[in-house]
């Protein structure tokens, strides 16, 4: 499950299409923070805050992501992500 922006994305098809879908080309990515912990069952729970700087943008949008790592026969898979935009404050 992919959560972006509020809205809630179940099953891999449909991430690859909300990803493959979205309205630019290029984006710069700016790691800033990344913190990770085991979770359960062999899990790794990762946060994640960075920027991100958008083709024809001039100024970059900061963002947090989560995600969980699940260890399945030896390999991890992402079983669930969230990502947010950081506004600034008003």
């Amino acid at each position: 499950m992919l959560t972006f922006e509020a809205s809630g994305i179940l099953g891999a098809p449909a991430i690859v299409e909300k990803l493959q879908n979205l309205p630019f080309q290029q984006v710069q990515h700016r790691t800033d923070t990344l913190d990770a912990q085991p979770s359960g069952q062999n899990g790794v729970l990762v946060l994640v805050t960075g920027a991100l700087l958008v083709e024809g943008s001039e100024r970059p949008m900061s963002f947090t992501q989560a995600f969980n790592l699940q260890q399945d026969n030896g390999s991890y898979y992402v079983l669930n992500d969230v990502f947010r935009l950081v506004y600034p404050a008003a």
